[in-house]
């Protein structure tokens, strides 16, 4: 079933720039790749031996993306699920690893708004919901282990930098509508009076869902200050959120080929109310050193209510708090007359989580869990860049060595406030190294190998549902200490090339391997509407990715993404399923479930005056195995191809866009798996699909006074 949950942790590091870009500057050198400090830290010149991309404000112009996922969509191997059949909370996939707020899913992706952590406490679930993408700058996604940002970042890490006021005062209303009543308002300000800038949003968007009784609710407010005091940079930001989101959920295949608007359990949503408080702060302490601080608090009430055809409805009632920092310093100079960064930091964060479960009837609703977790976490890492040799084969080439280790510690207190078992503790630790080499031949072709390790603790949940004597029905239980889970850890290797062999051609190219130990994964025994989690053994993750970005004139560029991803078990495992009966024997290759091998993206703009975008592109998902069946027994979920459409012109301050999204109408489902259908005889299991959003209409504008 589902959950979610509450906070934040405390990370850093900005990197910027890749050869996927959303718009090519009409050069002929290649886009650095930077290593950065803290949020709000200036740019460093140290290349970074692994893939980054990076996009800004200008590409998800003319496109209203609703989440996350929707602007990373275009990047080589980006798959969007959809498990919870609305628009504010959609899956993210990539390299085999997860960004959801669906538990169960091997979630693998640490996200990060301006330093802070979003991943929530519970089970490492992003509740792509709460960002606030309208006031979002700069987004960079770093493929692979990173010892830097810290734990869960197996798959790799996405990080997320807010705007600031600027020096041009700024008064911009912006409005959408579009189909299945869809509403956006919003109202952008800015401004800057030195050495204080400043910047405030208001946003609220809405729908009836494109399911029935699957309409949404989401409502923010962004505020952020700087103050630029030459040697020092301060930034304190304040974000509110207040959602409610209904869930559709997944339909029995029958019923999601003859109706795919039908809600087979209405009633289901999600419904937050989020506090967020950040300071970043940077200070020169000389030419060459910069200390970087960044502290945040961060308050989620959230109400989980599921509607149940077999068991009991049942609602979750969760409070977290998170607090914490990080302090970083960083030394760009010279070592042995060469050219040397180093980055060092330590962090600490703390979690106050407390979930309460309720069974709800319809003579009134029971206390079926009351459980509190305090959460520790400290982190303290290092990262060296040196220039070994400069000049080597041809003039102006380098080749850069980059080494960094990180440990991490976190500890589990886990108490039952109905009287079960208490001060059961958990603690979990590990150090992570990083090695990498980046060799720079010239201004068009960049070369790089890497190698990292990653690890990720179990999470509050996780820890207690951790066997079949403690099913989690749809939500949370009581504690079960026994049997403990072990930690994920994740070592991988990644080979690439940056290339741009015509003045008008971009080339990345990009291999990887990642083999985990100790996968949790959530398993469902036969009728139960829950899940407990267990260890798996060892899985991996490889295969290879590639972007190709042309300007052919000024008037069109164009773009095609490919990624092939295998994504298999290493060892032979016994899980529970669904499906009679009722376990299910996996073998040493057999491929994890919502994982496709394939998955191609491409696209063009014209531009047939300096106003006017008018623009195409379309993208294809390989079959995929469904949650359940690990064995791989079943038929896969099929492939499908999505087209789009848009257009958007500016004129002085007006901006106006129209999108159309699935042009071709194309009906297909992005999520599947097995469970029990409760409306009919016998409760069989069945396969249950999500449909995919249908053709839709978006058009806007916005007026820059």
């Amino acid at each position: 079933m589902r959950a979610r949950r509450g906070p934040a942790l405390a990370a850093v590091l900005l990197l910027s720039s890749g050869a996927a870009a959303q718009e090519p500057e009409p050069i002929t050198r290649l886009p650095e790749i930077h290593v950065t400090a803290p949020p709000g830290g200036a740019l460093l010149d140290t290349s970074t031996p692994g893939r980054v991309d990076r996009l800004g404000e200008a590409d998800r112009r003319g496109t209203q993306p609703t989440t996350l996922p929707e602007v990373l969509e275009r990047l080589p191997g980006v798959t969007l699920q959809n498990e919870q059949g609305n628009r504010f909370q959609p899956d993210l996939s990539l390299r085999g690893f997860s960004a959801s707020p669906v538990t169960g899913l091997p979630q693998g992706f640490s996200v990060f708004l301006d330093g802070v952590r979003l991943n929530e406490p519970t089970v490492e679930e992003v509740n792509f919901d709460l960002i606030p993408l309208e006031d979002v700058e700069r987004i960079e996604v770093i493929r692979g282990p990173s010892v830097l940002f810290g734990r869960n970042t197996l798959g790799g890490a996405i990080n997320l930098v807010t705007r600031r006021g600027r020096e041009a005062r700024e008064i911009v209303p912006e409005v959408a509508t579009g189909s299945f009543g869809r509403q956006d308002l919003r109202l952008r300000l800015g401004g800057a009076a030195r050495p204080l800038d400043w910047a405030l949003s208001l946003t609220d968007s809405r729908d009836d869902g494109y399911r029935d009784f699957a309409g949404g609710r989401t409502s923010r407010a962004f505020a952020k200050v700087g103050a630029d005091l030459g040697g020092t940079d301060l930034t304190l930001s304040y974000q509110y959120a207040n959602n409610h989101v209904s869930q559709a959920g997944s339909l029995p295949e029958s019923e999601a080929r003859r109706h795919p608007r039908r809600n087979f359990t209405a009633g289901d949503f999600w419904a937050p109310e989020l506090h967020l408080a950040t300071l970043n702060g940077e200070h020169r302490l000389g030419e060459h050193l910069t200390l970087g601080l960044n502290a945040f608090v961060r308050a989620l009430d959230a109400e989980q209510f599921n509607v149940n055809l077999v068991a009991d409805n049942t609602r979750l009632v969760n409070r977290t708090l998170s607090t914490g920092g990080t302090v970083q310093a960083t030394h760009a100079g010279t070592l042995a007359g060469r050219r040397n960064v180093l980055i060092a930091g330590v962090e600490y964060t703390r979690h106050d989580v407390r979930s309460r479960t309720f069974e709800v009837l319809a003579s009134g609703s029971t206390l079926t869990a009351d459980v509190a977790d305090t959460q520790d976490a400290v982190g303290a890492y290092a990262q060296d860049a040196l220039t070994l040799v400069r000049d080597a084969l041809v003039p102006g080439s380098t080749l850069v060595l980059t080494v960094a280790a990180r440990w991490d510690w976190l500890r589990h207190d886990i108490t039952d406030r109905l009287g079960g078992p208490s001060g059961v503790v958990h603690d979990y630790d590990r150090f992570n190294p990083r090695a990498g080499l980046t060799f720079t031949l010239s201004e068009r072709l960049r070369v790089y190998a890497s190698y990292a390790e990653g690890f990720r603790a179990p999470a509050f949940l996780e820890l207690t549902c951790a066997g079949p004597g403690a099913v989690c029905p749809g939500l949370q239980v009581g504690v079960a200490p026994d049997p403990p889970l072990h930690a994920v850890t994740a070592r991988s290797g990644e080979l690439g090339v940056q290339a741009r062999p015509l003045a008008w051609l971009d080339v990345d190219l990009s291999g990887f391997r990642t083999d985990v130990s100790d996968d949790i994964f959530s398993v469902a025994p036969t009728g139960a509407t829950g899940v407990f989690f267990l260890n798996v053994g060892s899985t991996r993750r490889e295969g290879v990715e590639l972007a190709l970005r042309a300007r052919a004139t000024r008037e069109l560029d164009a773009f095609v993404t490919y990624a092939l991803t295998r994504a298999t078990f290493q060892d032979d495992a016994t899980l529970f399923t669904p499906l009679p009966p009722g376990t299910q024997t996996v073998r040493p290759g057999d491929s994890l479930a919502m994982v496709p091998r394939h998955r191609l993206h491409a696209g063009l703009a014209y531009r047939p005056w300096p106003w006017l975008t008018l623009s195409a592109d379309a993208h294809y998902v390989g079959s995929q195995v469904l949650r359940g069946d690990e064995a791989n027994r079943q038929e896969e979920l099929p492939a499908y191809w999505v087209a789009n459409l848009g257009a958007s012109a500016r004129l002085r301050g007006l901006e106006t866009f129209v999108r159309v999204n699935n042009v071709l109408d194309d009906r297909h489902a992005t999520f599947g798996t097995f469970a029990v259908n409760g409306r009919e005889p016998g409760q069989p299991v069945q396969r249950f699909l999500t449909p995919g959003l249908p053709l839709n209409v978006v058009v806007g504008a916005s007026y820059a006074f």
